[in-house]
């Protein structure tokens, strides 16, 4: 018995009050289903009537550094976050930030805005890589998961045939 009632206070003191996030972060890079979960982000947003930051990063290699970043690449990112706008204004939110950044890692990159803008949610789309039996979260899902200090919603649609 005292170690149920040990394992409730613990649940309890562990558990945070709920409270609506005021920043929400979703990074973007006009796939399909980051589409979708834009929009469902857009709704969250509205919902909660809360701050939306669109990320749109552009992955450089190593070799190349990042303030050297080519003209014609930053353009790739523009045109995601144009996109991001238009799905915002469609679903009809006004509060609405976009930032397009180069990066060497997807991953690190996501967890640092995250930071930088203090947000309470980040949503982003949970992408697979083919394993030998069962497919596994991608490597800037898998970092995120791990070094984001805010909470994490991964979305994912589902797939046909399963």
């Amino acid at each position: 018995m005292g170690l149920k009632l040990f394992s409730w206070i613990r649940a309890k003191q562990v558990a945070p009050e709920a409270r609506s996030p005021e920043r929400l972060l979703i990074p973007f890079s006009n796939s399909h289903d980051d589409r979708d979960a834009l929009r469902f982000a857009c709704e969250l947003a509205r919902v909660f009537n809360a701050q939306l930051t669109v990320l749109c990063l552009v992955e450089m290699p190593r070799s190349i550094g990042l303030e050297s970043c080519p003209a014609t690449r930053l353009q790739e990112g523009e045109l995601a976050a144009a996109a991001a706008r238009e799905i915002a204004e469609e679903v009809g939110v006004s509060n609405l930030r976009t930032v397009v950044r180069p990066t060497h890692h997807c991953g690190y990159a996501i967890v640092n805005a995250a930071e930088e803008f203090r947000a309470d949610l980040l949503l982003i789309t949970a992408r697979y890589r083919n394993g030998r039996i069962h497919p596994t979260l991608d490597d800037t899902v898998e970092v995120v998961l791990r070094k984001a200090r805010c909470s994490v919603w991964l979305y994912s649609a589902p797939h046909g045939g399963e």
